[in-house]
């Protein structure tokens, strides 16, 4: 009797085990299949609100970017997520730079003659503060460029001198010009002319428009939106074509000046016969801005899988911005809105499955970073303060601009970074969305995942390409593929699924792609040296992040927490003082690096590479 009884039970409860199973296999497709149906329109709202002009381009400091923030942790909070951030609240903060004001005192004097500040002078943003008496000296455009055999300082004495210069290049509009006459090299930008009188010498530069072009333009009040806070050692301001022409001789003008440069295209330097004083005061303006990161916890909260994108841009433009004589709001729909919504649809699908009692294996933690446009703040932040340990996180998928599919062409970054991601990616992809994928093993590049990979966590990072829009008024959300958009966050959730199942992957030190600079769009300047700056660190030198593997900076014994701060006879401050001086050496030339190293001075030398 019993074993019939026994039999009628086993097979009970296996009826219904199989019903519980199949009820669970039913929910869980139901589930998906309900968010994939609602995935565009989900992902549409988000873009169009992220890129809405009132959110003010979600500049750091702005009250949109405040807005986002508060949007971003609410759609969080909706999906079911836990707050990730700092003192049980979904945000994270961190204090930077923002800006500059001018204050008082402020001015021109020469031969008694004052220029207050307004429409005849106004500091530059990257000035330093104080009161310089100097006898001033006119350096034509300000440029040292050998590449163009053209130096306005040759023979030219400025040492402990005031230098006036024009904006510009010789020769603009001029196609016959030994620079390019339509568009302006790095030589043209206010900073590297101010490097560059400082690095032979001067205490200050005044620029003047070049009247031949620019006459009567009135001056720009420093910028308040994120850019110019990095001093350049020196004091800098713009004058009016008035103030400048108390500088000159009697008889010269200021077009007369620039028409020998230009009409000979050779320099026209030659010192002035006044002297000025020059005070500037600027105060730098400081803002607390905020990750914004949700989690849903594991079955096993010793393991973490991390997914970002950074939700802020450029705000009114600034200096990053290729319009950069448009104030008005960069919307970023692509850069990064697009990014932020596919991995808020991610968090959203995590969120659902949760809710119906399938927790992931590993924690889940989203986050969308701010600061990315300043340096990687955001995520850099993190790594540095990591609300969950960063030794349980096995890897990190970032998305940024994700929203111009073209062709069902992917890139995929970040592929050589552990053992797995080389085979482990494309079986993803054949699997669920058959992308024409774009692959780089590199885990080094321009968005967020750096800072992981440089803490050792393998990466990948998802793209959809480099466009017309990018970092212009015009990045808006009507311009966004979002039947592309929806493939790519439903691949990247297929991809954490995957992660979440697998054992950790195994990291490895990926080889330095040089064909990174080509999919992401951008064009290489001047030398290469395969550094990875610290953007946290403002001055004092540069921080070193790590080195590309097998790059001239490896190669010199170059590593990961020195700071450069002498690059072959260039005192370097900060990132622009780098800039200039990787920028004026060539390919194949041999330099001499200064690096502070546990609190001593050492000095390698490098032999330069090509940039890619």
């Amino acid at each position: 009797m019993k074993r019939p009884r026994a039999r009628w039970w086993m097979t009970a409860v296996g009826l219904l085990w199989a019903a519980a199973l199949l009820g669970a296999a039913t929910s869980r497709t139901d589930l998906d299949q309900k968010w994939r149906k609602d995935l565009q329109g989900l992902l549409r709202e988000d873009v169009r609100r992220m890129a809405d002009p009132a959110w003010e381009g979600r500049g750091p400091g702005t009250k949109g970017q405040e807005q986002a923030a508060e949007y971003l942790a609410g759609r969080m909070r909706g999906f079911g997520l836990e707050p990730g951030g700092e003192d049980g609240a979904f945000f994270q903060p961190i204090e930077v730079t923002t800006g500059v004001e001018v204050g008082v005192p402020g001015g021109l004097e020469v031969r008694g003659r004052r220029f207050a500040v307004g429409e005849d002078f106004q500091p530059i943003g990257f000035s330093t503060n104080g009161t310089l008496k100097a006898p001033v000296v006119f350096a034509g455009y300000g440029i040292t460029a050998p590449a163009f055999d053209y130096d306005d300082y040759a023979g030219l004495d400025v040492r402990d001198k005031l230098v006036l210069v024009l904006t510009q290049e010789p020769g603009e509009m001029d196609s016959t010009s030994r620079f390019d006459g339509s568009v302006n090299t790095p030589h043209a930008e206010l900073r590297t002319k101010a490097i560059n009188a400082r690095e032979h010498g001067a205490l200050g530069m005044l620029v003047v428009n070049g009247p031949r072009h620019h006459a009567g333009e009135p001056l720009r009040k420093p910028r308040a939106d994120g850019a110019g806070y990095m001093t350049s050692g020196l004091l800098a301001a713009q004058l009016s074509e008035k103030a400048a022409q108390a500088l000159l001789p009697p008889g010269a003008t200021l077009a007369s000046l620039q028409e020998a440069i230009d009409s000979r295209g050779r320099p026209h330097s030659i010192a002035l016969p006044e002297s000025a004083i020059v005070t500037v005061t600027l105060k730098r303006t400081k803002a607390v801005i905020r990750n914004v990161v949700g989690w849903i916890p594991g079955r096993d909260t010793t393991r973490t899988l991390v997914v970002g994108a950074h939700y802020d841009h450029l705000g009114y433009g600034g200096e990053s911005s290729l319009a950069p004589n448009e104030r008005v709001p960069h919307v970023g729909a692509d850069d990064n809105a697009s990014g932020v919504a596919a991995m808020m649809e991610v968090a959203s699908r995590a969120g659902r499955h949760a809710k119906a009692g399938r927790r992931p294996l590993h924690n889940l933690v989203f986050c969308a970073y701010t600061g990315e446009e300043m340096g990687l703040v955001g995520s850099g932040h993190f790594v540095d303060q990591p609300t969950r340990p960063l030794e349980s996180i096995e890897a990190m998928l970032n998305m940024d601009m994700v929203g111009r599919l073209r062709d069902n062409r992917l890139m995929v970054m970040g592929t050589g970074t552990a053992t797995e991601f080389a085979d482990f990616v494309p079986r993803v992809n054949q699997a669920t969305e058959k992308f024409d994928l774009k692959t780089s093993s590199d885990g080094f590049g321009p968005s967020d995942h750096s800072s992981f990979y440089k803490r050792k966590v393998p990466v990948l990072m998802l793209f959809t390409g480099a466009h017309a829009d990018y970092h212009r008024p015009s990045d808006t959300w009507d311009k966004v593929n979002y039947e592309g958009l929806s493939k790519v966050a439903r691949f990247a959730a297929a991809l954490i699924d995957s992660l979440d199942a697998r054992p950790k992957p195994t990291y490895v030190r990926a080889q330095a792609d040089s064909s990174m600079g080509r999919i992401a769009g951008g064009g290489g300047y001047g030398a290469y040296l395969g550094t990875i700056p610290d953007y946290l660190k403002t001055e004092g030198g540069v921080l070193l992040s790590g080195v590309r593997n097998g790059s001239p900076a490896e190669k010199a014994g170059l590593r990961g927490g020195d700071v450069i701060v002498k690059f072959d006879g260039v005192r370097i401050d900060n990132i622009y003082d780098y800039t200039f001086a990787l920028r004026s050496r060539k390919p194949g030339q041999e330099v001499r690096i200064t690096v502070h190293r546990g609190g001593a001075d050492v000095d390698v030398v490098a032999l330069l590479g090509r940039r890619p």
